[in-house]
């Protein structure tokens, strides 16, 4: 899906919200015409980036892959997904039926993501084992695996420590000829080779520019050693909520006002807003973005939290996204 220029997309939370500004949120992000509309899967609220604040938080939250069959029926242009689902409290088999149902349901738009699962503190309130990293991540690689037989239309047959299938087939396939696989996470050793073994697109996680430059490199050379080409694995970056204002300052205090909503003391939500480099002027954003895009980044996934700036909103579609469409 790569044409040279760097896509814009948002992650969309789905705590601390009403399903109707959800949908309403879904829907205003694809008529703007933003290439990318993601959910993310987490059953617990937190405040990814606010010193303290990951684990026990009290809230609402909805289920991200629901969240998505309900914008399906909403939008129109926009790829969709969740940012990405855990293996640890998703069976890949099922996983999969449900991205292909998705695709069905949008015309062809849906992605698949898939990560090792980080936030214990979901895993433990909802009974599904969390083992040390490692484990995290060879139950990650089963599942990657399995995901993609499944998805390049193979009988299926796994015996692993962590998942089985017996003949399994997604039945019936996809409207896209190859629907996206989506890895989430960036470590150097295992996780950049799981991409090069399975991915259609790396999203690395939130880092500067330089750092996202030398691991995307390095997944070139786990490519290089399974004997894949770089060229066909897509290269995107989750970033922090982005919040534009006509100065730095303003941009901080309104990103801080919104990261309290989440049950975020407000010194900690101020932390967090300070430590956004997107918490400033279009014009800044546009510089730092364009970073991104010369380290190899295709596109850009921001976090967005409620209750959603719409005049964020609104310059990420207007002036960024000119600027970098006529900079590409």
């Amino acid at each position: 899906m790569s044409d040279g220029r760097l896509r814009i997309g948002l992650q969309v939370w789905g705590q601390y919200v009403t399903w109707d500004d959800l949908m309403s949120i879904g829907s205003d992000i694809d008529a703007l015409g933003f290439d990318e509309l993601w959910s993310n899967d987490h059953f617990l609220p937190l405040a990814a980036g606010t010193d303290g604040a990951d684990g026990g938080l009290v809230g609402p939250v909805f289920e991200g892959w629901s969240i998505l069959f309900g914008w399906a029926g909403r939008t129109r242009q926009a790829r969709m997904g969740c940012l990405v689902s855990g293996a640890g409290y998703r069976n890949p088999g099922l996983l999969v039926k449900m991205a292909t149902a998705l695709d069905h349901a949008t015309g062809g738009r849906a992605t698949l993501g898939l990560g090792g699962g980080w936030f214990g503190p979901e895993h433990r309130a909802f009974g599904w084992a969390f083992p040390p990293l490692g484990q995290r991540i060879d139950r990650f690689a089963e599942a990657a695996h399995i995901c993609r037989g499944l998805l390049d239309g193979k009988a299926v047959t796994f015996d692993g420590t962590w998942f089985t299938t017996e003949g399994a087939r997604n039945d019936p396939p996809p409207l896209q000829a190859r629907l996206p696989l989506v890895i989430g996470g960036s470590g150097e050793k295992r996780t950049l080779r799981i991409v090069a073994e399975t991915a259609d697109i790396w999203n690395a996680d939130a880092d500067t520019p330089e750092s996202f430059a030398r691991r995307n490199g390095i997944l070139d050379e786990h490519c290089q050693a399974v004997g894949r080409d770089p060229a066909t694995i897509e290269r995107t970056v989750g970033l922090p909520p982005p919040l534009i204002r006509g100065s730095r300052d303003a941009a901080v205090e309104a990103l801080t006002d919104v990261l309290e909503r989440h049950a975020v003391d407000r010194a900690a939500a101020q932390r967090a807003a300070l430590a956004s480099p997107f918490a400033d002027t279009a014009e800044s954003v546009i510089a730092r973005l364009s970073a991104y895009q010369d380290a190899g980044a295709s596109a850009v996934m921001f976090d967005f939290p409620p209750p959603y700036d719409r005049q964020t909103l609104d310059s990420l579609a207007g002036p960024v996204r000119a600027a970098l469409g006529a900079r590409a």
